[in-house]
């Protein structure tokens, strides 16, 4: 059985979710208060998880006046695409080199999630459609067997997540879909077992995902 969120982690995590997905942007200003009161928690807890969160960069905290939410830096696309090459080249590197052919289960778990981007995209269903690219990738890091890669991806694909909710709109489907393709092309590689050729798509998906998101988060 699992032990009861504290009245810190509840704090912590609504606050964080909200400001992943976009409720609370750039810019905006909470208080203790008013998430003490949404929540019916006292304030002391909202103080120590707006202290996390100051801490991870979404927040900046201003005494007796409340936090701001700091907002999205663009450079921020390309720092998150550069450390989450540098994960997914080490795990994939890994896991290529340490049998002659991938266990089956894994290749399933890949194309089962490519059709499901497939069906998200098409549905313009962009919550879940970054949930399933998310376990697409952390899938084939898992596999690395490197439990602290595993959470920085975790923490850099939150990152990659609230510049998604900050972009432009238009023309979303069109770049659910465009990844979806990239996708399906990864697991056809890692299908092939060749390393290099793998690598190169990779990159070059990394790579076209940063350009998506800087193109859509400057409004083209």
């Amino acid at each position: 059985m699992s032990r009861p969120m504290s009245a810190t982690e509840r704090a912590y995590h609504v606050t964080r979710a909200r400001i992943l997905d976009g409720v609370l942007a750039g810019g905006d200003v909470i208080t203790e208060g008013q998430v003490s009161s949404s929540l019916g928690i006292s304030r002391t807890p909202v103080r120590e998880a707006f202290l996390r969160l100051q801490a991870e960069g979404l927040l900046q905290l201003y005494p007796k006046r409340g936090a701001v939410v700091v907002p999205v830096s663009l450079e921020e696309a390309t720092s998150v695409m550069e450390a989450r090459e540098i994960i997914e080249t080490h795990a994939a590197t890994k896991l290529l080199t340490a049998a002659d052919t991938l266990p089956r289960a894994l290749l399933d778990s890949l194309w089962e999630r490519c059709a499901e981007q497939q069906r998200f995209a098409h549905a313009g269903d962009h919550v879940e459609f970054m949930e399933s690219d998310t376990l697409f990738h952390l899938t084939i890091v898992q596999s690395g067997e490197n439990p602290f890669f595993v959470d920085l991806l975790r923490n850099l694909r939150d990152h990659q997540r609230r510049l998604s909710t900050s972009a432009s709109q238009d023309g979303i489907v069109e770049r659910m879909l465009a990844a979806q393709r990239e996708h399906v092309g990864l697991v056809e590689r890692l299908e092939k077992g060749d390393l290099d050729l793998y690598l190169s798509g990779l990159r070059a998906h990394l790579r076209a995902g940063r350009a998506r998101l800087l193109a859509a988060a400057n409004g083209r």
